[in-house]
Order: structure tokens, then C-alpha cells, then sequence
């Protein structure tokens, strides 16, 4: 999952601050930072226990993204991604050096192609998104599910979909559809239900939360 994410200095300590909106895919998140990119810092990866495990930067020059080089460095006090001609002469760290500072992975976006190799990685799992997007509308019909979780097998990364899916849901939808949020529980791929199973134990991760509205929890 990735979610929007915020960093800051606070006495002199790095702070990061995270969006609740998640989306399935880097570039889904990306396309949102996008839109504002003045607001954030980057796009942050979150494991299935709801832990930041990785930082991406965008390669979008200065705060508004208005500058045509692509970043290559951050400042080191604003944090503003910067190229090398904008970061001249500039207090500045380098994407490893960012990332030793922070004890997070972090690293440059790749750069949007209308084809080549990035171009087919991003589109080679469109899956997540769809079912993120039908699933409160789609989870009551049997073969909706069946076609889930014949995709959850297919494609390990189709699990955002689903968490962030079963997330989104109200708790009046929950109430109404649990009868079929336990019946897709129980048709589940055997790993993602053990998955999700042990996520349980920490119910505040969007993997816990949606192992507990399937009814699950841990043996």
C-alpha cells in the first residue's frame, strides 16, 4: 500500500507524517502527489503490517515541480528535491545520505515512459486498483469472488486492492455485508488468509483491520 507522506524538521529531528488515504500503486500515488506537489515530500510504501518500509521520491525539480531537470539531491534543512544546476552551491544530501538519516530505504521514482520497461512494470498489475474500486459493490456476487481470488493468486501485489477495499468500507457496510466478507474469508487463497491471519494481532494495520472485517484472527 502508499499513502502520501509529509517530512519536516522538529527540533532539529526529521519528522514524517503520513496521508490515511492509500492507493494500490506507486504511480496511482504518484499521479495524486502530482497534483500537489507543494503539500508532500514524497510517496511512502507500507508493508501489510502497516510499517513505512520504503520513501520514493518524485523527480519533479523545486517545490512546484517547475524547474525542467529532473532532481537528483535534497535540500538539507527544506528537504525540496532539487537537480544538480538548482542545488549549486546548496546544503544538500544525496538519496543514500537521505536515506541513512531517516534508517528508510528511499529512492528516486522512475521516470514516467509512454512505453519502454518502466512503462510495462507499472502496467503489468492494473488488478489492485479494480478490486479497490468494486469491492463494496462486488463482494455479495460469487464469481466477482471467485475471479478475486483466482487473482490474489495470480498476483501477490493484487493484495493492496483488497486492503484498501475492505478499509474503505463504512461500518454500517460491514454490519450489512459480513456474511459475505466471512464467505470470502473462507474462499481466500490459503497464504493471503494466513496472511491476514497473523495481521490480526495488530489491528491498527490496514492488513489487521481487513483480516478483522473478514473474521479472521489469529489461531
Amino acid at each position: 500500500m502508499f499513502r502520501l507522506i509529509q517530512l519536516h524538521t522538529e527540533n532539529g529531528v526529521p519528522r514524517i507524517g503520513v496521508e490515511p488515504d492509500g492507493y494500490v500503486s506507486a504511480r496511482t500515488a504518484l499521479a495524486h502527489y502530482r497534483s500537489r506537489p507543494a503539500a508532500y515530500f514524497g510517496v511512502g510504501r507500507f508493508d501489510h503490517e502497516g510499517t513505512l518500509a520504503e520513501i520514493i521520491l518524485d523527480r519533479l525539480c523545486g517545490p512546484l515541480g517547475d524547474c525542467p531537470r529532473p532532481a537528483s539531491v535534497v535540500h538539507a534543512t527544506t528537504y525540496q528535491r532539487l537537480c544538480a544546476s538548482c542545488s549549486l552551491g546548496l546544503d544538500v544530501l544525496t538519496v543514500p545520505e537521505l536515506a541513512r538519516m531517516l534508517g528508510i530505504a528511499c529512492r528516486l521514482a522512475p521516470v514516467l515512459a509512454r512505453s519502454g520497461r518502466h512503462a510495462r512494470l507499472e502496467m503489468a498489475s492494473p488488478s489492485g486498483n479494480r478490486i479497490a474500486r468494486e469491492f463494496a459493490t462486488h463482494v455479495h456476487d460469487p464469481i466477482w469472488r471467485m475471479e478475486l481470488c483466482a487473482e490474489l493468486a495470480r498476483d501477490p501485489g493484487a493484495i493492496n486492492g483488497l486492503l484498501i477495499g475492505v478499509g474503505a468500507l463504512t461500518h454500517r457496510d460491514v454490519l450489512d455485508l459480513y456474511p459475505r466478507l466471512r464467505t470470502l474469508a473462507d474462499e481466500l487463497p490459503a497464504s493471503v488468509r494466513e496472511e491476514l491471519n497473523r495481521a490480526t494481532a495488530r489491528p491498527l494495520s490496514p492488513a489487521g483491520v481487513a483480516g478483522l472485517r473478514l473474521g479472521l484472527a489469529p489461531a
